[in-house]
């Protein structure tokens, strides 16, 4: 017999899920000289992220058989989410206009698939007023997802003054 396998397929993730359900795989065109018997293929019920080889076989009539492969690709398609650390005001550091080692905190990550990584643009020192930390997260697929996050720096420190020395004078002539 002879067997053309069905199209490449691209399918995304099911929603919320690393995998993919369902997917319509379409039909092999058969022939045989003869008679087709029967036509299978050892797809899984729930394909994995990446790429699938699927083996389709047709058998004809007298136990003759032919295979032909299509390959499925289930894609990421979907975006992580992050929420960023809380807001956070400090304090300028002693005798200084700006805060340095300054705890952001952790933010909370998800995705269907795998966390790759997680940045924050966040600078080695924040300088007095409001910072806006951009942080940034990415999954296995590239996807990304951003949150932000406001520090804000004060100044608490009073000045100093010394005031000039105790000085004597003398009174205007007449008054």
């Amino acid at each position: 017999p002879t067997i053309t396998a069905p199209a490449a397929k691209t399918v995304s993730a099911d929603a919320g899920s690393c995998t993919a359900s369902n997917v319509s795989l379409g039909t092999p065109a058969t022939g045989d000289n003869c008679s087709v018997a029967s036509v299978t293929n050892n797809a899984p019920a729930t394909f994995p992220l990446g790429n699938t080889t699927v083996t389709w076989k047709v058998t004809d009539g007298s136990g003759n058989t032919a295979t032909a492969t299509q390959v499925v690709t289930v894609q990421d398609k979907q975006n992580p989410t992050i929420t960023a650390p809380a807001a956070k005001t400090v304090s300028a550091d002693a005798g200084s206009c700006t805060a340095s080692n300054v705890s952001l905190g952790t933010p909370t990550t998800g995705d269907n698939c795998s966390v790759a990584s997680v940045t924050n643009n966040a600078p080695t020192t924040f300088p007095l007023g409001t910072t806006t930390v951009i942080w940034k997260v990415t999954d296995g697929s590239g996807n990304t997802a951003t949150a932000n996050q406001v520090i804000t720096v004060e100044d608490k420190q009073n000045p100093t003054i010394t005031a000039p020395a105790a000085k004597t004078v003398s009174a205007d002539a007449g008054s």
